[in-house]
């Protein structure tokens, strides 16, 4: 199998993947939410809502087919891997002026009872004691442990290394000779597993935490869909960061015994590790959205009766739809409007500290990453 098949083959597989993630989307979201704006539950029914649902269907097919044209040309022309990235940065970008521009006419042909009950509405904060809290938190510390530990175990493999170490060929191959050791190389895989593990391991307990929007009237269907659905993301979160935690534990592991000559190779426990840790992310995903929906969308009951209520109802504290900031609510993670899972309140410190000490993280890594293997 050449290059050009494998990279036209993961090309083909994300454009397929994310455009039938947007074309599912407005299908699943909580009934009243339209493309990031509240329009009242009764919109999705009406001309407009299915006339911008059918733009919305030809427009995802649209950006598809011009990734995948854009993509495979550039790879037919000699360079597939630079033809995989164009294609991807095709298919994100044109995907966000799409959802932008139909962002702009549903906010134009939002109902003003829509406003006017954004206004009075009030959804509590929580609805009884968060499922899965307790999961989350321990998985949480014990990817800190092993993040602690894997970082220990690096530091006295390195300082035991002689000066030259064996070099991988291709990946995961044999040693292809031997080079100078380097400090940064082996502490790199520590340091991107400590930040995906915070990642998703703080994820996990801010979605346990994460606001309520519930219905007004009765709100009992409501309240039930979104507390299984935030358990449901919690879990899922926590899951994922251990698993994350202990593929890049073993590979960092490894690759300190690969440099001491303990072993030959790292094997295909890894590429196998990561191609589960993928698939089961993807099933996992694929079946909260069919059980849930959006919010538990698929559990509650909306109508005319049971309004949405809360921060998520109030268009005046979305930015396009997808950015929530609200100073005088003091939640950290709230429910997307647009998109899967939760999003952060801007407009709290706390979550804005979160959102920088992660951006920070990812710069060391990216910076780690360059010394470690440039030089």
């Amino acid at each position: 199998m050449t290059e050009a098949t494998v990279v036209n083959s993961f090309l083909i597989f994300r454009v397929i993947l994310v455009g039938g993630f947007l074309l599912i989307l407005p299908h699943v979201t909580r009934k009243g939410l339209f493309f990031g704006v509240y329009v009242g539950e009764g919109f999705s029914d009406s001309d407009e809502g299915r006339r911008l649902l059918h733009t919305w269907r030809l427009g995802c097919l649209a950006v598809m087919a011009t990734a995948l044209l854009v993509g495979l040309s550039i790879s037919a022309a000699g360079w597939p891997v630079p033809g995989n990235l164009t294609g991807t940065a095709v298919l994100l970008s044109v995907a966000a002026m799409l959802y932008l521009r139909l962002y702009g006419k549903t906010l134009a042909l939002a109902p003003p009872a829509a406003a006017r009950q954004a206004e009075r509405a009030v959804a509590p904060l929580q609805g009884g004691r968060p499922k899965g809290a307790l999961f989350a938190r321990i998985a949480l510390g014990i990817c800190l442990l092993a993040c602690f530990a894997t970082f220990v175990y690096a530091i006295v493999g390195y300082a035991a290394m002689p000066g030259r170490v064996p070099v991988l060929s291709g990946g995961m191959g044999a040693a292809a000779g031997l080079s100078d050791k380097s400090f940064a190389a082996v502490i790199f895989v520590p340091t991107m597993s400590l930040m995906l593990s915070l990642v998703f391991g703080v994820s996990a307990v801010l979605n346990s935490n994460a606001k309520l929007s519930i219905r007004g009237g009765s709100g009992a269907r409501s309240a039930e869909g979104q507390a299984a659905f935030r358990a449901a993301m919690t879990r899922l979160s926590g899951v994922v960061a251990l698993l994350m935690c202990g593929l890049l534990t073993l590979l960092s592991v490894q690759l300190v015994r690969f440099q001491l000559s303990e072993i030959r190779s790292l094997g295909l426990s890894i590429p196998w590790g990561a191609g589960i840790l993928i698939l089961s992310m993807l099933g996992s995903q694929i079946w909260i959205l069919k059980r849930y929906g959006q919010g538990g969308a698929l559990i509650e009951d909306g109508s005319a009766d049971t309004p949405l209520a809360g921060g998520i109802a109030d268009n005046a504290h979305w930015v396009w739809g997808l950015f929530y900031v609200d100073r005088h609510d003091p939640s950290i993670a709230v429910e997307s409007r647009f998109g899967f899972g939760y999003t952060l309140n801007y407009g709290n410190r706390n979550a804005v500290l979160i959102l920088v000490t992660f951006l920070a993280l990812a710069l060391s890594v990216t910076a780690l990453g360059l010394i470690a293997f440039a030089f």
